[in-house]
């Protein structure tokens, strides 16, 4: 690699670890969270409908309220004629106040009707006049209303310094379940939010309403935009509804909420809540994005001075859910948003009740990080290897393609109600090509100019050309070179998997070849395919190794020993044990990148790779574990001390005449086994001088080893049919196993 190209790989890795770690919060500086939330608005404004549900309605108070009927608060009594009106004279079936009562209204003439019947006797038999609050209550209890209130997380709220004002609703039930049906965890173990002091509306009123739900909003980001709001809050161990939720549940007849969680990195994470079959996704702190359907006034508003003024029925409201809240700017209760710089918080009420109603809510998946995480660190790795190699042209074309995917997949998974992060991968794909491009210019002008003046003067410019756009393919061209090449093959193999299901089959396989692998790259091995269990690899190519022979016989040896390893977890896991034949051999082969038009692959192929095919087929017949050919055993020179390796045998394979001398290597042999190395030798030396009598009796003190089995058959088989004069001791196998 270049010096060039080693610093734009270099950089490149450099920038994908610095967004992994701003992704993962190592060195976070809110860049990638702003441009996400940058991004999450623009997917906001691209995709809202511009259209509301016609059932859910605004009555708002707005500055023409203010106007005709004076400043907020109004009386109690005007207020209760307005929730009257809406359900007397236009019908609606639900009411949500997003507002609080929680001070008792002053009315004078109650606080002095006895001094008044006192200085006028004729009002003596007259009743008290009934105070604001309670004919307010008295509205209340005659029709489906759901009350609202707002919780405190201060500091001096949660110090208990300030007090709180009004009574909560009643709490919800806990019913809590995992993600695997079991029984989900205790309250305190959710991260939920916790509120330290409420404000809600006064006994007298709150007992009244059907239900209740708080209407603040925590979880404003740190740019001051409303893009979540909670569901759930938590007060002194008691889990209460937000006013969406609190109106879905009075629509559905009071269902329980049941919460969904899973149990990952050691906490309880909620994953979902459940109102009467109505499963809302929500993050872990049970909050949910705001399903936006348009900018301000998209849902249907009607001013509370039309309601109040006019008593005929609007065909808006007839059977309408309703929240009755503010608009006037005095009012402060409008928000920005991404869809708008001033909205109405009541409008954002409408959009998730409407969002929950049509279960129309993004959900922000718990693998969304580790996605990103690993599409960052994989993308980025792969573009900081190949893009480097890459003319500009080219470079741009896979960036802009890339970009294109990345953005279509995400619109995609958005559109299927998945909200993945997006920032993080366009910032990575425009970081790489701005940095590649930058080096590639200055690569190539240098590399043009190196090659240019090298081999100029010997080929024509535009070979030239070819050679500086891409001077690596020259590197993959076919060469006859020695090297080593080993197979191996998991004998029973088929018996073994056929009794396995399909995904089982295939966690077997990767405990199986991954250590084996691992094996054969720790000595430089290069794998040129999977053959199903079997493995065939090569040593001494793409890089030159003069060492090929001893490295691979070093790797046959860490595959049987990871075998061992990978058999002791089978045996746990109540499978049998594997036994795993290995053939290695060494001679001149052909190795480069060879196919078709269509796939290329980087191989060995030759005589001496059939050989080696031949050889591993063999290690079953003789129960050899590792099977060496003498030209391996030979490569090895002086460095066969400290290796086990004894005579097997001396054969002719199917299909060539030249005999191959087979040598035995074991795995980690104890004393007894290097005494049989001796012991062998002398038997096969024997052998081959047809004295058969004495290499039957060495082969009869192995012990009952299968070599010595064999051969003790063979030998005796000699004895009684001596081989011919020209007999020179070549075993022929007729068939390739």
């Amino acid at each position: 690699m270049t010096r060039t190209r080693w610093l734009q790989t270099v950089g490149s890795v450099i920038l994908v670890l610095w967004l992994v770690g701003e992704q993962i919060g190592l060195w976070p500086s809110q860049l990638l969270q702003r441009l996400e939330w940058i991004s999450y608005d623009q997917r906001v404004q691209a995709t809202v409908k511009g259209q509301a549900p016609a059932e859910i309605v605004i009555v708002d108070i707005d500055e023409a309220s203010l106007a005709e009927f004076g400043q907020w608060p109004w009386p109690r009594d005007q207020v209760a004629l307005l929730i009257d009106k809406l359900f007397t004279e236009q019908q609606i079936s639900l009411l949500g106040l997003d507002m609080v009562f929680a001070e008792q209204e002053q009315n004078l003439l109650a606080q002095q009707w006895q001094q008044l019947q006192r200085d006028y006797p004729q009002l003596a038999q007259l009743p008290a006049p009934a105070s604001s609050d309670e004919r307010l209550a008295a509205v209340l209890a005659l029709y489906p209303i759901v009350s609202g209130f707002y919780f405190d997380r201060s500091a001096t709220a949660a110090a208990a310094v300030v007090a709180n004002t009004g009574q909560l609703p009643a709490p919800l039930p806990l019913l809590t379940t995992a993600t695997d049906d079991t029984a989900g965890p205790e309250l305190a173990q959710l991260p939920l939010i916790i509120a330290h002091r409420f404000a809600s509306n006064l006994p007298v009123l709150q007992q009244q309403a059907l239900h209740g739900g708080f209407f603040d909003n925590p979880m404003v980001d740190a740019d001051g935009i409303f893009r979540r709001v909670p569901l759930l809050q938590t007060y002194q161990q008691q889990l209460y509804p937000s006013l969406p939720l609190a109106m879905l549940q009075t629509l559905l007849a009071m269902p329980p909420v049941q919460l969904e969680s899973h149990f990952a990195g050691g906490l309880w994470q909620l994953e979902a809540v459940d109102v009467g079959g109505y499963r809302l996704p929500t993050d872990p702190y049970g909050a949910v994005l705001v399903p936006w359907y348009g900018p301000r006034n998209t849902f249907t508003r009607i001013s509370a001075s039309e309601v109040l003024q006019n008593s005929s029925a609007r065909a808006e409201l007839a059977g309408a859910i309703v929240l009755l809240g503010t608009s006037a700017p005095g009012l402060m209760d409008l928000r920005s948003t991404p869809v708008g710089a001033v909205f109405p918080g009541v409008e954002i009420h409408a959009s998730v009740l409407a969002g929950l109603l049509q279960l129309q809510l993004l959900s922000e998946p718990g693998y969304a990080l580790a996605i990103t995480v690993i599409m960052l660190l994989g993308l980025g790795l792969l573009l900081s290897w190949w893009l480097p190699r890459l003319p500009s042209l080219w470079l741009v074309a896979v960036c802009t393609v890339l970009l294109v995917l990345h953005i279509a997949a995400n619109l995609y998974a958005w559109q299927q109600g998945l909200l993945l992060p997006l920032a993080a991968g366009m910032l990575l794909l425009l970081l790489l090509m701005g940095w590649h491009l930058t080096l590639n210019f200055w690569r190539e002008s240098q590399a043009k100019r190196q090659v240019t003046s090298q081999f100029g003067l010997y080929v024509p410019p535009q070979l030239v050309n070819d050679i500086v756009a891409n001077p690596a393919a020259l590197d993959l061209t076919g060469q006859e070179r020695e090297l080593t090449v080993l197979f191996s093959d998991v004998r029973g193999f088929t018996s073994f998997a056929e009794h396995l299901a399909p995904a089982q089959l295939s966690q077997v396989m990767n405990q199986l070849l991954s250590p084996v692998t691992r094996a054969i790259h720790q000595h430089r091995g290069t794998i040129d395919k999977y053959m199903g269990d079997a493995v065939m690899a090569f040593w001494g190519a793409p890089l030159a190794d003069h060492q090929h022979a001893w490295h691979a016989v070093q790797g046959a040896l860490a595959m049987q020993r990871a075998l061992t390893a990978t058999n002791r977890q089978f045996v746990q896991q109540g499978l049998p044990a594997l036994a795993m034949g290995i053939g290695v051999h060494t001679g001149v082969m052909n190795v480069g990148n060879m196919g078709s038009d269509f796939r290329m692959a980087y191989t060995v192929m030759g005589d001496n790779v059939n050989l080696g095919a031949r050889i591993e087929s063999l290690s079953k017949r003789y129960a050899a574990d590792i099977l060496l050919s003498g030209d391996t055993v030979a490569a090895l020179a002086d460095r066969r001390e400290g290796l086990a390796i004894r005579p097997v045998d001396l054969v002719r394979v199917k299909g060539r005449q030249t005999p191959v001398q087979l040598f035995e290597l074991l795995v980690d042999p104890s004393p007894e086994q290097y005494q049989s190395v001796e012991l062998t030798e002398r038997a096969w030396h024997y052998y081959q001088q047809r004295d058969f009598a004495a290499a039957k009796l060495c082969y009869d003190q192995l012990e009952n080893q299968p070599l010595g089995l064999l051969f003790c058959e063979r030998c005796t088989y000699y004895l009684n049919n001596p081989p011919p004069k020209d007999w020179d001791g070549v075993f022929t196998h007729l068939s390739k196993a």
